[in-house]
């Protein structure tokens, strides 16, 4: 992507991309590049879209469009109106992505909270005819509420007529000082979707509509989410249910998390969450997970620590191996499959100030972490259980206010078996802005657990890791909070 600005209020953009498809031999090559006039009050654009792509099954499509809009906005900016076409150079128009396009669309603002939104669309490529018609509104009706409201109609002729209706509902409601509640609902209707032969990938949407799915273009479903939270002084806890009703699949459960202040520094906090899914004719799938957590991190002390337990709970029954299970992920077993887990992590931190230790040992931070596992797994008619840990620890030392060096190890033990398995590897700290940190490091030896790897980097290799905190003043600093 590359942008020019020729004047201040004139610019010239282009941009170029290259797809390959892994899974295929499809393939991609588009460009556009486009210069833009922005005033105050009128807008204007023209420019050349091109694209080249190679289907699934070896075939070629290509598209050459001149494309020319403008954006009008009167009435002190309350109405917005756009107007965009993209005409077929040299009788190609073969993409399904990139067709012939003409839109027309509109936006008035009845206030500052509530806008009219309208846009009419023709997509008239050699292979999609479609007519998309959107109307609605967009509402903020109150502080942490948000509504947002569309009707579809869909007509695409070669392949039927096709309908769908889009609508959508997510606002935050505090009731009092303590209170609030939140509720959602989403959905989709389709009643014929697109031709997956001309697509380069039948798991993402075309241009023309539409939804990233496993290996349907469109499924129809209703989603109703609803939660509540309650905040003290010292204490805040929350809870949320949620149901999808979907062609492809149905899923509900529940989630639940409080915490509590224990003094300066000190918390102790919990998490519970519940979810059952079942594929139309396929795969159920359950989970479950509980964590409880104890921080110790008072500011007059060098000493910090935390200490974290969970309870895990997987199962399946029903599964193909190969085959996509309810919540689109490819499964790996066949058959039914269990999984429990009891996994403790604790962490244990020393940061020296100048008094205790001087201004080479101020300079310097170590951590030592210590995680404990117990699984118990069925696969079929065979069970597998065992306990393992890993130790690790780390010691950095900053050379400056923006830059530190470190170095990392860890050993994970399977006591049953005596296995043994070691990571091992230095790292450069980067602190580019406040409440952030960025690691860059290559550990020469390593090894992977997914029980732990949310914990600790093992992997061998190159490896990036990022650190950001994030709060109320941190919204605030980037202007999306009062």
């Amino acid at each position: 992507d590359a942008r020019a600005k020729i004047t201040d209020a004139l610019s010239l953009t282009a941009s170029g991309w290259h797809e390959d498809y892994l899974a295929s031999d499809a393939r991609r090559i588009a460009g556009r590049a486009l210069l833009e006039y922005r005033g105050p009050d009128l807008s204007a654009r023209a420019g050349i879209v091109f694209s080249d792509d190679r289907l699934r099954d070896g075939r070629t499509a290509t598209s050459q469009l001149l494309q020319l809009g403008a954006t009008k906005r009167l009435f002190d900016n309350k109405l917005e109106l756009d107007a965009q076409t993209e005409i077929p150079i040299g009788g190609k128009n073969e993409s399904i992505d990139f067709p012939a396009q003409h839109r027309l669309s509109a936006r008035y603002a009845l206030s500052s909270d509530v806008q009219l939104i309208g846009a009419y669309e023709i997509a008239d490529g050699e292979y999609v005819d479609a007519r998309t018609l959107r109307a609605g509104f967009d509402v903020k009706p109150w502080a942490g509420a948000r509504i947002a409201v569309t009707g579809n109609l869909q007509d695409i002729a070669e392949y039927g007529p096709r309908s769908f209706a889009a609508y959508g509902l997510s606002q935050s409601f505090v009731i009092d000082d303590h209170w609030s509640v939140d509720f959602s609902v989403d959905g989709n209707k389709t009643l014929r979707g697109i031709d997956p032969d001309r697509v380069l990938n039948p798991d993402h949407p075309v241009v023309s509509g539409g939804f990233i799915g496993t290996g349907a273009l469109t499924e129809d479903f209703t989603a109703i989410t609803g939660g509540a939270t309650y905040r003290a002084d010292r204490w805040s806890i929350t809870g949320r249910a949620e149901y999808r009703d979907g062609e492809q699949d149905n899923r509900y459960g529940f989630t639940a998390a409080a915490l509590r202040q224990i003094g300066e520094g000190r918390a102790v906090g919990g998490a519970l969450s519940w979810f059952k899914a079942k594929a139309s004719g396929g795969a159920e799938t359950q989970t479950a997970s509980l964590q409880l957590s104890w921080a110790n991190r008072p500011a007059s002390s060098a000493f910090s620590w935390l200490d974290k337990l969970e309870l895990r709970f997987d199962e399946v029954t029903g599964a193909q191996a190969g085959v996509a299970g309810p919540l689109g992920t490819p499964l790996s077993i066949t058959g039914d499959a269990r999984s429990r887990r009891i996994i403790n992590h604790l962490s244990l931190n020393w940061t020296p100030d100048s008094l205790s230790g001087g201004e080479w040992l101020s300079r310097t931070e170590v951590s030592l972490y210590w995680g404990s596992r117990y699984a118990s797994d069925r696969f079929g008619e065979d069970d597998i259980a065992g306990w393992s840990n890993v130790l690790g620890g780390d010691v950095r030392y900053d050379i400056s206010d923006k830059v530190d060096l470190g170095l990392s190890g860890s050993i994970r033990q399977g006591i049953g078996g005596r296995a043994y398995s070691y990571a091992l590897g230095p790292n450069v700290g980067l602190s580019p802005f406040e409440n952030g940190w960025l690691s860059v490091g290559w550990n020469v030896i390593g090894f992977y657990d997914r029980d732990f790897s949310e914990e600790r980097y093992t992997r061998a290799g190159p490896y990036v890791t990022m650190r950001l905190k994030f709060d109320q003043a941190t919204l605030q600093s980037l202007g999306l909070g009062k």
